[in-house]
């Protein structure tokens, strides 16, 4: 019997309605339909009956699904004791955001702590729906999640809703970063109108964006150029010497190495957060202690909070 389907089930029980759970677990309704039907036909009753409340549990389902969420709770304590590190492994499998600061925070923290010891890491660049979902279905202990201030509030309650904490890491506003060959490379700071005369290079996770059904931004006179790996984002900024980006606060040897600049913003501020997230029964192993900690102190701008 497979865990990640009783928590679907749960979420449908929730929800009383399979659309809805569909929408929360990030599936598509047509398989979570089917995933139901079969867990139906392995246990041999139904679970749940359409009624004028929408779908509700059948009297041997509420039975079930009672035991389903001691099942679960249980699985995930197993879970959290079978990842416990050996002293020769380390073992960390986290997602982060397609983000060049978090490759090169890698580069310098798993030679660090890798100490000899066997490596078994699993480092998954998503977005941040994905992030959200791999931490709720319990297939990620992990995780970055980058969005934009605007979405705080309706991001927060969908994380309370999945029972998912979290740790602010950052919060910080977006520069604008281009070649040293481009014509604002001099220039001490940026307005928005300056940008108007080039194209903007877009490596950005819009699933918070359409899951939240926020509108589209208006097309800018020169255009986009989207592209979907923040390496080809920097490799363009580099030989399109007139093109800029967006992004985090990035070192300036790192920019210098790869002759991009990054200037002050002075318009209409982009404000974006980064949070670490993980499941609200969490239990760290030495190896993600060690995670987290070198994270807070990388991303040392920001303030602590935690829910």
């Amino acid at each position: 019997m497979n865990p990640n389907v009783l928590r679907y089930a749960i979420e449908v029980e929730r929800c009383r309605s399979i659309t809805k759970a569909a929408r929360q677990l990030f599936v598509s309704q047509p398989n979570l339909s089917r995933d139901i039907r079969e867990l139906e036909e392995e246990i041999g009753f139904a679970l749940f009956t359409r009624s004028s409340r929408g779908v509700v549990p059948t009297e041997k389902g509420r039975e079930f699904l009672l035991l389903a969420r001691r099942a679960v709770q249980q699985f995930q304590a197993l879970e959290a004791f079978c990842s416990r590190e050996e002293k020769d492994l380390l073992r960390l499998e986290i997602c982060v955001p397609a983000s060049p600061e978090f490759p090169a925070f890698f580069a310098q923290f798993l030679p660090r702590y890798a100490r000899g010891r066997v490596l078994s890491v699993n480092y998954q660049e998503t977005g941040a729906l994905e992030a959200i979902q791999n931490i709720s279905m319990r297939s990620c202990r992990l995780a970055v999640i980058r969005f934009f201030d605007r979405q705080e509030s309706a991001l927060l309650a969908l994380l309370k809703q999945k029972e998912i904490a979290f740790e602010v890491l950052q919060r910080f506003e977006a520069r604008p970063v281009f070649s040293e060959r481009h014509p604002l490379a001099a220039s001490k700071e940026i307005t928005a109108e300056m940008l108007e005369a080039f194209p903007e290079i877009l490596c950005e996770d819009a699933s918070l964006a359409a899951h939240f059904n926020e509108p589209f931004p208006p097309e800018r006179a020169r255009g986009f150029i989207r592209v979907s790996q923040h390496a080809v984002l920097l490799d363009l900024l580099a030989r399109l010497s007139g093109s800029f980006a967006f992004l985090a606060p990035l070192p300036a040897s790192f920019l210098a190495e790869r002759r991009l600049v990054g200037r002050p913003f002075a318009g209409t501020p982009k404000s974006m957060t980064d949070l670490l997230i993980f499941p609200e029964e969490f239990h760290p192993g030495r190896a993600e202690e060690q995670l987290i900690r070198q994270l807070k102190l990388a991303f040392s701008g920001s303030h602590s909070e935690e829910r």
